[in-house]
């Protein structure tokens, strides 16, 4: 069923897009005019600034200009005989007061100064008799001496030699009756008298005003700078304006690096005037935050207003639109209802068939949970997050001897022997258990009086309504102990047992066999041989089973040594060396240990040399060697690695390499020999000796292999010999 009034809401929503559109456009259109009209308002007034300030300065330049010619036309007139008679007549007091009231008579003329031909000064306006220094390297002196026809100059500002502010000055020529160069009088004009008065325009800081020369060169500004004065601006906007857009004068709005902020871009508008009469060229500047300081008000109210009124559209037609979406769903509502309603009659009685089902299902599922809860062998505690104890089955009161009315909605810590953390503790100390949840571990638990018996636990946490929650599995394992002792205890005892009859049955075959007794027939000679073997064999065997039971009764002592590496490997190479040509291999030692030297002990690192050897010469292809590499891994260990090119180890077998008794073919027709002990007791031997023991695979499987590595602490002495250090010591497994 279409509602009915569906189009109407569109339509509201449509409405109000285009309301809130046209007041985003009118309020753009009248933000973007009023940018426009102030900024076509400042230029009118910066323009007007420029002209007046144009004018000043066109007033202090004619009273300068005509100043400087007045003393010029004065000095030529009566004492122009020449350069030296000119000096004689002009270093007078009375001559001095003379420049001196013309200097007054302008605040912007600094000092009046007339210098002779080698630029020195012959009177000045500032004080007399005249300082002795020369302003020969000036530019307004070296342009009048050099060029006859000049007129005045107006020269770059400079640091006076008199005060070290900067000045500016007009130069004008002097010359003899003669036409030669007797002189130069100078007219310095100050930049500080500019400064202060353009900072009475500055606009708080938001203007800046500049009086350069017609190349550019900055001879007043405020704000005041001297990283400019004297200076060359070819990139700002009088350069653009006069030099690159070839106006007089006009208005540019530029956003240029400034020389006097340090090259920081910065947006202005630039209103600049050329004097007509003179080489100068003013600049006022005003800064953005000035010129659209009113528009941005003006535009931030306007703004404000606008997104009230799109705000008020959109809540207001939010409403309407939402009575009319409401009044559209309870149309389809009561339709929909009645038709529920039907749906919700026939399905009634099928659910309540179904809730019948399931209880009676979860009644069933109840019953056998607590029958395997209250049946089931091992002892099974349940502890909430804090500790406490929430429920035990009777296996666990019968293990402990504690009844479960004494112990429900307690502290597990009883459980625990003193000192040792209680259930939720124990769980939490443990990384695995962070890790994954889950805990397997043994330890000694206490009974109601008191006695300690081992204990196997299980742990494994989960949730109830939302709160952490532990399940324990306690399983009393002291027969089990007891069955290990007595096992350890057997083998023990018929190892040793074993032992020395089997010594003197090897010793007596290998006589045999090697001839001691006389020549003996060639088929007996096969047998005897076979039983010689075999009798190796046993004797490895009882050997490793002997070191394992020593190792786990930590009674397996070592004698250390510090020892040459490469000897010992010399040595254990030689040792196999002829396992190895019965295997149809060699061994190879690939490089030299040189002079390294490893605190070991000799026998146990030789037990350790030859099981990774004869395993390496075991799985080796027939003719191809297997190969001993030496290398420093760290500043202070050195790896030994013996390498095989065989089909490497299965996968399935990788985790159980080091674990006693594992081999990867174990079947009774294996092809390989062996206790599977010997990497369990190198291994063992290995953290005796403070060393590792490990295994990596060639990645490339079309070059197949494996290497076994040894790592040890190495120690550096470089003496010709080394002297044995025995140092006797027991260690635990």
């Amino acid at each position: 069923m279409k509602p009915a009034g569906l189009p109407t809401s569109r339509l509201a929503i449509a409405l109000a897009a285009c309301l809130v559109l046209a007041i985003i456009v009118g309020t753009a259109t009248a933000v973007w005019m009023l940018r426009v009209q102030e900024t076509g308002k400042w230029e009118k007034q910066t323009e007007t600034f420029s002209i007046v300030l144009a004018e000043t300065v066109s007033q202090q330049m004619d009273f300068a200009y005509t100043a400087l010619d007045s003393i010029s036309e004065r000095i030529q007139d009566r004492w122009s005989v020449s350069a030296e008679y000119l000096t004689g007549k002009l270093s007078t007091h009375d001559f001095h007061q003379f420049l001196r009231e013309k200097a007054a008579l302008s605040p912007a003329v600094e000092v009046i100064s007339v210098l002779d031909v080698n630029g020195n000064v012959i009177n000045t306006s500032r004080s007399f008799p005249a300082p002795t220094y020369s302003l020969a390297d000036r530019d307004y002196f070296i342009v009048q001496r050099d060029n006859p026809v000049q007129g005045i100059y107006l020269s770059s500002s400079v640091r006076s030699k008199t005060t070290g502010k900067w000045m500016f000055f007009l130069s004008h020529r002097l010359t003899g009756s003669d036409g030669e160069f007797i002189g130069v009088v100078i007219l310095g004009m100050s930049p500080s008298f500019y400064s202060q008065f353009y900072e009475k325009l500055s606009a708080d800081g938001h203007a800046s005003i500049g009086l350069l020369r017609n190349d550019f060169t900055y001879l007043a500004r405020w704000p005041e700078s001297s990283a400019v004065m004297g200076m060359k601006n070819l990139t700002g906007s009088t350069y653009q304006l006069v030099h690159e857009q070839k106006k007089k004068a006009g208005i540019i709005i530029t956003n240029n690096s400034r020389m006097a902020d340090g090259g920081k871009q910065v947006t202005r508008m630039a209103a600049v005037q050329s004097l007509e009469k003179y080489p100068l060229i003013i600049n006022f500047s005003v800064d953005e935050d000035l010129y659209l300081a009113d528009w941005r008000k003006i535009s931030t109210g306007l703004v404000v207003i606008a997104m009230g009124g799109v705000l008020a559209i959109v809540a207001a037609f939010s409403v309407l639109v939402t009575l009319l979406e409401r009044r559209e769903q309870d149309l389809v509502m009561t339709t929909e209802l009645k038709q529920q309603a039907e749906v919700i009659n026939r399905n009634q009685a099928h659910l309540l068939k179904n809730l019948t089902e399931q209880q009676l299902a979860l009644k069933d599922s109840s019953d056998r949970l607590q029958a395997i809860f209250q049946n089931a062998a091992d002892g099974i505690i349940m502890i909430d997050d804090t500790g406490k104890i929430e429920a035990l089955n009777p296996a666990a009161v019968a293990i402990y001897g504690h009844p479960a009315n004494e112990v429900v909605g307690k502290n597990g810590k009883f459980f625990s022997p003193p000192g040792q953390p209680d259930l939720l503790g124990l769980a939490m100390s443990r990384k695995e258990f962070l890790e994954t949840g889950c805990l397997r571990t043994e330890t000694e638990r206490m009974r109601k009086d008191g006695s300690l018996f081992p204990a196997e636990l299980a742990i494994s946490e989960y949730y109830h309504a939302g709160r952490r929650k532990l399940i324990v599995i306690v399983r009393d394992i002291s027969e089990r102990r007891k069955m290990e002792r007595m096992k350890s205890e057997f083998i023990s005892t018929v190892s040793h047992e074993l032992r020395t009859p089997l010594t003197a049955i090897r010793g007596a075959l290998g006589l045999v066999v090697g001839g001691a007794m006389g020549g003996i027939p060639e088929k007996i000679s096969a047998l005897l041989g076979m039983a010689h073997k075999n009798s190796e064999s046993l004797t490895r065997l009882i050997n490793d089973l002997l070191d394992i039971q020593k190792i786990e009764a930590g009674k397996m002592d070592f004698a250390f040594e510090l020892l040459n590496l490469q000897t010992l490997l010399q040595t254990a190479v030689a040792n196999t060396q002829s396992f190895a040509h019965s295997m149809e291999t060699e061994i190879r030692i690939e490089n030299n240990a040189g002079s390294a030297l490893v605190m070991v002990d000799a026998g146990r690192f030789q037990q350790v040399m030859a099981n990774l050897l004869s395993n390496a010469c075991k799985y080796s292809p027939p003719g191809v060697a297997v190969q001993v590499l030496t290398l420093q891994t760290h500043d202070n260990l050195i790896r030994i690695e013996v390498i095989d090119h065989g089909s490497g180890i299965p996968e399935s077998f990788r985790e159980r390499l080091f674990q006693k008794f594992s081999q990867a073919d174990s079947s009774d027709t294996r092809a390989k020999g062996g206790t599977g002990l010997g990497l369990a007791i190198s291994q063992a031997i290995m953290r005796q000796m403070h060393g590792d023991i490990g295994y990596y695979m060639n990645e490339d499987p079309a070059q197949p292999g494996t290497h076994f590595y040894v790592d040890l602490p190495l120690h550096k002495d470089e003496l010709a010999g080394f002297e044995a250090i025995t140092l006797k010591q027991d260690h635990a497994a």
